[in-house]
């Protein structure tokens, strides 16, 4: 939750009224509240003294949200690499990202993006247990000599491992619009 927004509201007061306390204008409150941003020099000083906090208090506040989210983002990078366990073990894609997902979920956003990693995990398993299961008909009926068994996993494990990759990119971007499936398991 915003944390400004949160102070304010324990305290009974409208965005106008924190605005007239504090001599800020309304617009500087309503800015501060929907980016949820640490305030500096004159508008840290009101607001603290508005909400009867020091600075350094109140300011404490806003690391603690940021060391939250940074340790968030790190839970997410871990379950997105460890769906790479699945090229030594079978179905470690869903198994050491579900184990770490269940330890950190406690977050919302730690659960959803965990989820939909997940959920793409168990989706890419089952085509590929189908495409495996077909690939041996496939083969005898188009290729006579060549075995396409082998083609399809390692290309299916090249796709996996480059979706994981940008996966990872984006992440390092802050860029958490990934893996949106209408298609839910967990």
């Amino acid at each position: 939750m915003n944390i400004i927004k949160k102070i304010r509201e324990k305290h009974n007061y409208t965005q106008l009224e924190l605005a007239k306390k504090t001599g800020l204008s309304l617009r500087t409150i309503q800015r501060l509240e929907s980016k949820n941003k640490e305030p500096r020099g004159h508008t840290l000083n009101a607001l603290s003294e508005a909400f009867e906090l020091e600075p350094s208090v109140f300011q404490e506040q806003f690391r603690n949200i940021e060391q939250t989210k940074a340790s968030e983002t790190t839970s997410i990078r871990l379950i997105n690499l460890s769906v790479l366990s699945f090229l030594g073990i079978p179905f470690g894609n869903i198994i050491l990202p579900f184990i770490l997902w269940q330890r950190n979920r406690k977050s919302k956003f730690v659960d959803e993006l965990g989820r939909r990693i997940i959920n793409f995990q168990i989706i890419f398993s089952v085509i590929l247990s189908a495409l495996l299961c077909v690939s041996p008909f496939i083969s005898r009926t188009l290729f006579s000599n060549t075995s396409i068994i082998l083609i399809v996993l390692f290309f299916s494990y090249a796709v996996n491992v480059v979706i994981v990759c940008r996966i990872a990119i984006k992440l390092q971007h802050n860029n958490f619009d990934f893996l949106n499936s209408p298609i839910r398991f967990i």
